[in-house]
Formats: structure tokens, sequence, C-alpha cells
């Protein structure tokens, strides 16, 4: 993760007070989801899950 000023192609996004940058081509991907952050074995990092819970 890293602090970053908006691109030209990128819009602000705040969900719960957390300013998110997004493209305009990355939009179609992430509306409908739930940005989620997750520490597992493997690692950490944010991932995508749909609203609707997971279909596994």
């Amino acid at each position: 993760m890293a602090l970053d000023e908006p691109k030209e192609n990128e819009q602000t996004v705040t969900a719960d007070g957390l300013d998110i940058l997004i493209s305009e081509e990355a939009k179609p991907y992430a509306t409908g989801n739930i940005l989620d952050w997750v520490q597992a074995f493997g690692g950490e990092g944010f991932i995508l899950q749909p609203e609707s819970g997971s279909t596994c």
C-alpha cells in the first residue's frame, strides 16, 4: 500500500473514512464488491470479494 496523488485517469472514492484511488478501467471490476484486508499464511494484502459472499 502506498500514499499517492490521483493520476489523470483516476478518481478518489471515500469508503468508511478511507480514500481509495481507482482508475476508470478498474471501476467495472470493483463495482458491487467489497474491498477487504486479509492476513493469511501466504501473506497479507487487499482483495476484492463479491458483496454476495463467497461462491465456493
